[in-house]
């Protein structure tokens, strides 16, 4: 065996265990690459479903407001009745305490 041979086969062997180390990182490369992709669709699914959760909440506040905004108005006329009610209620005393003008003579 001469010196040459000794040469190739030294550089078939750091020819393989390059080759082996380049498949094995490419491989641990892929499954980082395939997790990463796991955990975004993951979080695009939680987003999905906070979405979903908020859009439920806003139509649930939606609706309390509409009721809201129907129940003021109804509150305003009732006071507006009873406001009129009280008056009225207060012009019938003031003219029961009064004594008529044709009594007085």
């Amino acid at each position: 065996m001469t010196t040459g041979d000794i040469l190739n086969i030294v550089i078939a062997i750091v020819l393989l265990a390059v080759g082996g180390f380049t498949v094995w990182l490419l491989y641990y490369l892929v499954q980082i690459v395939k997790d990463l992709y796991r955990a975004i669709e993951d979080f695009r699914k939680m987003l999905d479903s906070v979405k979903e959760r908020l859009d439920h909440i806003g139509d649930f506040l939606d609706a309390i407001q509409s009721k809201v905004t129907t129940s003021t108005s109804a509150i305003a006329n009732i006071v507006r009745v009873v406001g009129d009610l009280t008056s009225l209620v207060k012009n019938r005393k003031t003219k029961k305490a009064t004594p008529p003008a044709d009594d007085l003579e």
